[in-house]
């Protein structure tokens, strides 16, 4: 589940790379509905928590992609 994640997390960096971050997506729920709707077909067998918690360990571990620094 973990690259599924990775990658969806990802696409909203890149879609919303100001407004997009793991907080984010675990307290606002028009950012959480997004994300799963993102992942559900692929981790159709996880439970949302189980989504949100491997999602917040991910963060934890420094696996998710981060931004890209502003250019000066």
């Amino acid at each position: 589940m973990e690259p599924v994640l990775v990658a969806a997390y990802a696409e909203m960096l890149k879609a919303r790379p100001d407004e997009c971050s793991v907080d984010r997506i675990l307290e606002d729920p028009e950012f959480r509905g997004e994300f799963l709707g993102r992942v559900r077909a692929s981790a159709a067998q996880h439970t949302e928590f189980d989504i949100l918690r491997t999602l917040h360990n991910l963060r934890k571990r420094s696996k998710l992609p981060r931004r890209a620094a502003p250019s000066a």
